[in-house]
């Protein structure tokens, strides 16, 4: 079988003595010019290095964090300064303990953590979080119910959320030499009106503590108000409430934080602020009646106004006497310093002087009969047409007489002659 051979060089074959052919002649060919193997190691080198540097994959960039502000409350009430709100999720992509997550409660922003507007601080939950990633938020280390019930990690968005939870103590600040955490929060007790009392606007509040503590009260009608936070770390407290309403009963209860962050709260206590009784302190005036003269069972209308003078709302009781006796009452409620007119309205059968008096003031008012209708007169009589002299008549009459006496004076004369 023919061996092909090189043709730029000859090709001497020979069988050495193992019975084998070896060729001879063929060399190694060289590479022309001035090659020189110490100038390609470093080149090939650089070229592998500029491959691998390509090789190399981008690192990812995280998405934009999802920002969240709220309310945030604390065993029902707001939550006071240092409180610390945290964001988290279950197979911890969101990450913790970096900037912006966790944040506390700043002392101006008692109850809230962070804030819409663009410049306010926010709780961001940020790392390589997919959108829709449950969330959980926590208090000072307690999980926290969230208002909406179901929060959503959404890259980019600004969320409020609202956070309550029940906390009984506060989350410290830890200690050095691996010594145990106190996690003890103050006793609280005595709590009582110090001696300066309550006034119309004020309360004076004290207690006492079991260890160095601050001091603050929530106070309420509705809704609640804190007091400002007094740092001072005493076992004997004092916190003076000020502008409250005369005449109302508030209800409260004294807050005090250990130097170890443990937050104590107290039963709830009430107390009442001053202000003069009202049903006392209700002034009439002004009274009218109208009209002042009438007739029998014509309606007569008295009018009063009545006014409270006292610092609180009351009620009190308007009476009508006429006569002395009790004609009518309304019950009249007013608050501090307002005034209605009361009016009542009576009649009389009786022609007479009634005396009238409403709360202290008096006056009258007279009742008459009642005049009888005018009767028309009695019809006349025509007069009685009589009828015209006979004067003939009349003259025989007289001439007849005339003519009698004569014949008597004659016929007396001659007898007497």
């Amino acid at each position: 079988m023919p061996i092909p051979c090189s043709a730029s060089a000859p090709l001497h074959n020979t069988v050495g003595q193992d019975g084998k052919i070896k060729a001879r002649g063929l060399k190694p060919p060289r590479l022309g010019g001035d090659f020189n193997m110490k100038r390609i190691v470093p080149l090939v080198a650089g070229l592998c290095l500029l491959a691998s540097l390509f090789a190399t994959p981008v690192l990812a960039q995280p998405p934009l964090p999802h920002a969240f502000y709220g309310t945030v409350e604390i065993n029902g009430n707001p939550a006071p300064e240092g409180t610390e709100v945290e964001v988290r999720s279950e197979g911890e992509e969101v990450k913790t303990g970096v900037e912006g997550n966790p944040i506390t409660v700043k002392a101006d922003e008692a109850g809230k953590y962070g804030g819409p507007d663009a410049f306010d601080p926010k709780l961001l939950a940020k790392g390589f979080i997919e959108d829709g990633t449950i969330l959980t938020f926590y208090v000072d280390d307690i999980e926290a119910e969230t208002d909406p019930a179901t929060v959503e990690w959404l890259s980019g968005w600004v969320s409020e959320v609202n956070l309550s939870a029940e906390i009984t103590v506060r989350r410290g600040g830890g200690g050095g030499g691996g010594a145990p955490r106190d996690t003890t929060p103050p006793q609280i007790s005595n709590i009582l009106l110090c001696p300066e009392g309550v006034t119309e606007t004020t309360a004076d509040i004290c207690w006492i503590t079991d260890e160095r503590s601050t001091s603050q009260v929530e106070y309420w009608t509705s809704p609640s108000m804190l007091s400002p936070l007094d740092e001072t770390m005493v076992t004997e407290h004092h916190v003076e409430l000020t502008g409250l309403t005369p005449c109302t009963t508030y209800n409260y209860r004294t807050m005090s934080v250990d130097e170890a962050d443990n937050l104590a709260v107290s039963d709830v206590c009430t107390c009442t602020t001053l202000g003069e009784a009202a049903a006392t302190a209700f002034a009439s005036s002004d009274l009218s009646i109208s009209p002042g003269e009438c007739y029998c069972g014509e309606a007569v209308t008295i009018c009063a106004l009545v006014t409270n003078t006292s610092s609180c709302p009351g009620s009190c009781t308007v009476t009508l006497e006429i006569n002395g006796a009790i004609e009518a009452t309304e019950d009249v409620t007013l608050s501090a310093g307002a005034s209605e007119e009361v009016t009542f309205t009576t009649s009389k059968d009786a022609a007479d002087i009634y005396s009238v008096a409403v709360n202290g003031l008096s006056g009258s008012f007279t009742v008459k009969e009642e005049l009888a209708p005018p009767t028309a007169p009695p019809e006349e009589a025509p007069p009685e047409v009589k009828p015209p002299l006979n004067w003939t008549l009349i003259g025989g009459i007289i001439a007849g007489v005339i003519i009698v006496g004569l014949l008597i004076f004659f016929v007396v004369r001659r007898r007497a002659a």
